[in-house]
Order: structure tokens, then sequence, then C-alpha cells
């Protein structure tokens, strides 16, 4: 298995899919295909396991919804913010391509890694909280972009500064 150093995410109009294009360290790449079913479920997993650290490192678990969502608004706004665009992957005709099967997540302190199953192999990448929120970011405008269902994405990714103020208005 080799861990994923580097990566960006295309949506692919003419495939009406996601690539999500990866390097290792040893500057190999992989383009990880993803459809529109995978990606999905790979958002469904990963937004109610997003871990809140910034903004509200103790906001108790049985908060009420709109705190929650105000919450992960601003957790959301710092990622965007802080999020600095670099050279994209770059594929080749040497680079490895597949359909992604299966993704696995597990969880860590610092945030969460993710394993892409496709033809036999596997790729991981750790992400700290950070990064994956601006994965997400990055992926819920390319679901706009292709024209996709977003009823999968939670409004404070959408408009994280709506649910930002509306913790104002509740405090």
């Amino acid at each position: 298995m080799a861990d994923i150093k580097k990566f960006s995410l295309v949506y692919d109009a003419a495939e009406d899919r996601i690539a999500w294009d990866t390097e290792d360290a040893e500057g190999g790449g992989t383009r990880l295909w993803l459809t529109q079913r995978m990606c999905r479920e790979l958002v469904g997993a990963v937004i109610p396991r997003l871990p809140k650290t910034a903004a509200a490192p103790d906001i108790a678990p049985d908060a009420a919804p709109e705190q929650e969502a105000a919450v992960q608004s601003w957790e959301q706004a710092a990622a965007a913010s802080n999020h600095i665009r670099t050279t994209g992957v770059r594929v080749s005709p040497e680079t490895t391509a597949g359909l992604v099967s299966a993704v696995h997540i597990t969880p860590s302190n610092a945030g969460m890694a993710l394993t892409f199953d496709f033809a036999g192999q596997q790729r991981a990448i750790a992400m700290d909280a950070m990064a994956i929120r601006q994965a997400m970011n990055v992926l819920h405008g390319l679901f706009v972009a292709a024209n996709w269902p977003t009823d999968v994405w939670p409004g404070w990714i959408a408009q994280p500064v709506t649910a930002a103020a509306n913790l104002r208005s509740l405090n």
C-alpha cells in the first residue's frame, strides 16, 4: 500500500466522475476515480466524524443542533480561509488509475486516514482536521460544478458564514 503525500481533486465531465489524483513520497502517481455514488457515501461517512477543535473544543455532546451547526460552520470557515492553493498533481501515461471500490476511514487524534481500495490495490492518506475540512470544501465545490445533488451536504459546508452568524443570534 502506498501512502499519499499530495493530492488534488478534479471533476472530469466526460467521465462524470471525480478524479482524486495522488502522489506518493517517491513521486509515483495514482488517479483514483470516484463515482457520484462513492462520493456521496464518502461525504456521508466523513462529515459526522469531523472533529470540532478550534472554535469550541469543549462543546457539549448534547448541544442543540443550531449550536452544533454554528460550531461546524466556524471550523469550516477557518479551514477555508487557511487553504493555500498549490500546483495540482500531474497525471501522466505512467500514472496508475482505477475505480475506487471502497474507502476505509480510520479516525485519529489529529483527524483521520482514508484508505482507498481500487483494482486490488490500496492508497492511504492521513489528514489532520484542517486538511480534511479543506478537502471536503473542494469536494463540495466539485459537486456543485458537476451539478450533482447536494442534499448529502450540511448547510454549514455550503454557507459557512451564514451558519456561523446564526450562533451569534443564539447568544
